[in-house]
């Protein structure tokens, strides 16, 4: 039975690939909103099995986590305009996921043919926009620390990096409805996001400072690498100490109908 050995230039990738986009901005300021996911099969103290943490440039936005169960505020300002129907809101929604990511938890290990032990879901997307009013969207995934879909909003399709994320590609792509979801998603509900947070945090968001217009992308960028990194650490500590090797994916045979891989566009 195939196992896997995690590796962390997958995980590293999903952030780098913002700190790309901003690279690509040049003097014009940007801002960004990029929601991380994290689901670990065998939670610990301090690492729970599932968390979302939402960041508004370098700022931590909110966080749920499955040992609170409640999306929390990260910043004053976020906490003040906000009213209690909001935060139920962010609560029902971070529920929705972790339930489906249980799930996907268990169908994962189904298509790769692995039995039980530790197995990580990461996702990382957002948005963000320019001064010039030009915007940009992303959604990428991984499991285990190798990349697994990421999302091209032009043509709404998905895109697979192995055989085993094809299967969950194929029935995707057939959820036109969906993808178009996520299209509308990154491009309007996201970006709307992104204003009020900067409407309500502009005090400290919206300062300008000449030469630095990318300090908020690529603190946040070193943020989310440090996150990622750390979790993909725990994944091999785990790994060397319950001895398991592998250095690959054993795909099972699976029929489309058994993939999953992250969740439906919804009102992160």
């Amino acid at each position: 039975m195939g196992r896997v050995r995690p590796r962390c230039g997958a995980a590293l990738g999903l952030a780098l690939l913002l700190g790309a986009v901003a690279l690509r901005g040049g003097h014009s300021r940007l801002h960004s909103r990029r929601v991380l996911d994290t689901v670990v099969s065998e939670p610990s103290p301090g690492l729970p099995w599932f968390s979302r943490v939402v960041y508004v440039d370098d700022q931590v936005n909110y966080v749920y986590t499955s040992g609170t169960q409640r999306a929390k505020p990260g910043p004053v300002w976020m906490a003040q305009p906000e009213g209690p129907e909001f935060w139920d809101e962010r609560t029902l929604w971070g529920q929705r996921w972790q339930a489906w990511f249980n799930t996907s938890l268990t169908t994962l290990s189904q298509v790769y043919n692995q039995g039980e032990g530790f197995h990580i879901i990461q996702t990382m997307f957002g948005c963000g926009f320019r001064e010039d009013n030009t915007i940009w969207g992303f959604y990428q995934d991984s499991y285990d620390g190798r990349d697994f879909l990421t999302f091209d909003k032009e043509t709404m399709t998905w895109v697979a990096a192995d055989i085993g994320a094809q299967i969950t590609k194929r029935r995707w792509d057939a959820e036109i409805n969906d993808n178009q979801g996520w299209k509308h998603y990154l491009e309007e509900i996201c970006i709307s996001f992104l204003r009020n947070s900067l409407e309500y945090g502009k005090e400290t968001l919206q300062r300008k400072e000449p030469n630095n217009s990318l300090i908020p992308i690529v603190a946040g960028v070193i943020t989310a690498v440090v996150l990622i990194g750390g979790i993909i650490g725990v994944v091999i500590w785990k790994k060397k100490r319950s001895g398991r090797k592998g250095d690959g994916y054993a795909v099972a045979q699976a029929n489309d109908q058994e993939s999953s891989g992250s969740a439906v566009a919804a009102k992160a």
